[in-house]
Parts: structure tokens; C-alpha cells; sequence
């Protein structure tokens, strides 16, 4: 699953970062970066959390070592005909994902091929598992930098993973809410409605304001207001903040998506989240355990959220213990809930961002071939920028 923060992501999902020769053209937000000290207490805070949570980890696995060896054994009696279906499964997620970028694009006047967005769905997501704590930060900027080459406006790119965030954040709410239905969990469904009412909330203002004049400029002045704070805030001087909501708002109003396009983008936004939700049935299945379907979301929202925390990249350890403890609680035995996300994570991470880096390394060698240069002193997100075409991941 991806995430670029506009949440994946979430990658598939931040708020964007202009960045790039046409971001310096056009006005945009002013940068949000912390400041170096506190960036710098956030980082050695999140190594401490890492390093303990990897710690617990292992003093667990050493606790179970019976089954994790059992686990190894499930692994080697997989049914592997399924396997095929969990790749599929997670390429149709990302694509999905990849879609409703493109689409929120399209809705602006920019027009990317499909090939270009999941080459940018699959880059963004590598560099956000991969690299330690700045990846999604950095996956964030990839992916602004390559709508910027590929015809978008800097205000449109922000908007389209404003936008492509919101809509993820809330179809993924919608996921954990009917985990919580099909298992009768109250808990979690009390916890889900607040959240996802607020996204929707988000999403029905942003689609108004493509469509009301009065509404942009009644949001101008607060909008200005929230600039000016933040940059303050942040110790980072900005443009001017009603400048840069005047021109946020009418490329705002440039966005040309009908209701049945908003109903069409949460759709493929609901579909990235239930894809990769397959994935983990069929490797549950494929561990030859009998898919627990009334907690099934359940348990995959639990693993989302280790994952979202950060903690490591891409949640690696924290999300296979998380998802392993739930697979167990719905009575799967341990080899068998091990076994299944060891599979799991195969698919929806592992092969992913290989997939991905393979992507990065094509893009940065075609960028230097096309320059006649060697490409030594591209940095990634600007090697891995074609600049072609006229159209991103969880």
C-alpha cells in the first residue's frame, strides 16, 4: 500500500511542498518544515521509540521462538497458486490509488498518461518506506515536483494531494468504521464516525468551493490568517499570505469536477484500502487458515494504523506484530497468523517498493541519458522528474 501523505498512505498521504523551477513561478504555501532543533528532538525521539519498539520485537520473537519456527514450516506449505492472486490483489490497489490522482489532475486541465502516474505511485511509495524518518516528507516532494513537470501548476499539485489526501483519509475511515459494523465493535465505530465526519466534512467544503465564488473568498482572509501564523510560528519567512490564498483559491475554482467526479474519486480512494485489505484474506487463506471475515477489516485496520505511526519505515516489525497479534485474537494459530502476514507483507510492501526503486533508477538513468550527462548530481526526486506528458500513490 502507498502512502504519500497527501496521507498514502499512505504513502498513501501530507500537505504539499511546492518545490521545483515552475513552484518558484507560481505563488505557493510557504514551507512548513520545523525548525532545526525541533526537527532535530522529533528525529532522535522517533530513534528512541524505533529502537525500543524493534527491542520488544525481538524479545518477543525470542519469547515464541517455537512459533515463529512453526511459522517457517507454514511457509514452506503455502498454497502458492493464491500468491499470484495477492500480487494482483495489491497492483490493483495501487493503481486505484494512482487513478484518483490523475483524475483530481485531469479535473485542473493537466493531462498525465497512466504509465506516468503509477511510475510516480511506485516511486513516491519507495522513497516514503524506505528512508528513515524523512521519507514521507520526501516522498511528498517527489511526487509535487513530478506533477509540476508533468503540466501542473504548483496550486493545482497542491490541491490534487490536498485533495487526494482528504478523500483517502476518509475512505480508510469508512474501511475501520465497517470493520467495526461487521465485527459489532461499538468501540470502534464510536471512534471512526467523529473522524470520518470531519473528512467528509473537509472533502463537501472543498468541492464547494469549485463551485462558489462567495465561499473561496469567505476563506481567503482565514486562510491568509492560518499563513501568516504558521510562518511565524515556524520562524520561516513567507510571501505575501493574501497573495498566496488569493491564488490558491482561484486555482481552487479552476477545478471542473462534477458531483458524479467526486462520487468516481472516493470510489477509487475506498478501492485502494479494500485491495490491499484482499491481499492479507488471500494470505490468510494461502497459510491454509480459514479467513476470520467478520473481523477481517478489523484486524487490517490495526495493522494500517501501526503502520501510519511511523515509527519505523514503512512500520516494518511494528505492522507484522500488530497484525499477528489480531490474527491470533480471532483464533488463528500462531504459526498460521504469522506465516499469513509474512505473506502479506511480501505483497503489499516488500515486492512494492523494489518495484519502486527499480522505477526510481529507471527514471534518474532516462533523465541522464535524455541530458547527456551522467546523472551524478541528480538528486532523486529531481532525476526522477521526466518533465513529459501532460498526471500518484497511497
Amino acid at each position: 500500500m502507498t502512502a504519500i501523505t497527501p496521507v498514502p498512505a499512505a504513502s498513501r498521504r501530507t500537505v504539499p511542498r511546492p518545490t521545483g523551477p515552475r513552484a518558484a513561478r507560481a505563488p505557493a504555501a510557504p514551507a512548513s518544515a520545523p525548525a532545526p532543533g525541533l526537527r532535530r528532538s522529533k528525529r532522535l525521539a522517533r530513534i528512541a521509540v524505533a529502537a525500543a519498539a524493534v527491542t520488544a520485537l525481538a524479545a518477543a520473537a525470542v519469547a515464541e521462538r517455537a512459533a515463529v519456527a512453526a511459522s517457517f514450516t507454514v511457509l514452506g506449505h503455502l498454497h502458492w497458486l493464491w500468491i499470484p492472486a495477492a500480487i494482483a490483489a495489491e497492483s490493483a490497489s495501487m493503481a486505484a490509488f494512482a487513478i484518483m490522482l490523475r483524475r483530481l489532475l485531469a479535473a485542473g486541465g493537466a493531462i498525465v498518461g497512466i504509465r506516468p502516474m503509477l511510475a510516480t505511485a511506485y516511486a513516491a511509495n519507495a522513497l516514503s518506506v524506505s528512508v528513515p524518518l524523512a521519507g514521507p516528507e520526501l516522498a511528498t516532494a517527489f511526487t509535487f515536483r513530478r506533477f509540476t513537470r508533468q503540466g501542473a501548476d504548483a496550486p493545482l499539485a497542491g490541491w490534487s494531494l490536498l485533495v487526494g489526501g482528504v478523500v483517502s483519509t476518509a475512505a480508510g475511515l469508512l474501511v475501520v468504521g465497517g470493520g467495526g459494523l461487521a465485527s459489532g465493535n461499538t468501540l470502534v465505530i464510536a471512534a471512526a464516525v467523529p473522524g470520518g465526519a470531519l473528512a467528509l466534512a473537509a472533502l463537501v467544503g472543498v468541492a464547494a468551493g469549485t463551485r462558489r465564488p462567495r465561499l473561496r473568498d469567505a476563506l481567503e482572509r482565514p486562510a491568509a490568517w492560518a499563513l501568516r501564523q504558521g510562518s511565524r510560528l515556524l520562524g520561516r519567512p513567507a510571501g505575501d499570505p493574501g497573495q498566496i490564498a488569493r491564488a490558491w483559491a482561484a486555482r481552487l475554482g479552476s477545478l471542473q469536477l462534477p458531483p458524479s467526479g467526486w462520487m468516481a474519486v472516493t470510489a477509487l480512494g475506498l478501492a485502494n484500502w479494500l485491495a490491499d485489505a484482499a491481499v492479507l484474506a488471500v494470505s490468510i487463506h494461502a497459510a491454509g487458515a480459514a479467513v476470520p471475515w467478520h473481523d477481517l477489516l478489523l484486524v487490517y485496520s490495526s495493522g494500517i494504523a501501526a503502520q501510519s505511526l511511523n515509527i519505523t519505515p514503512g512500520g516494518l516489525g511494528v505492522t507484522e506484530g500488530t497484525l499477528g497479534l489480531a490474527l491470533v485474537a480471532t483464533g488463528l494459530r500462531a504459526s498460521q497468523a504469522l506465516a499469513a502476514v509474512l505473506l502479506y507483507r511480501l505483497a503489499s510492501f516488500w515486492l512494492v517498493a523494489i518495484a519502486g526503486w527499480l522505477v526510481l533508477l529507471w527514471l534518474r538513468h532516462h533523465r541522464a541519458r535524455r541530458h547527456g550527462g551522467t546523472g551524478r548530481n541528480c538528486a532523486i526526486p529531481d532525476a526522477a522528474a521526466p518533465g513529459t506528458g501532460h498526471r500518484h500513490g497511497r
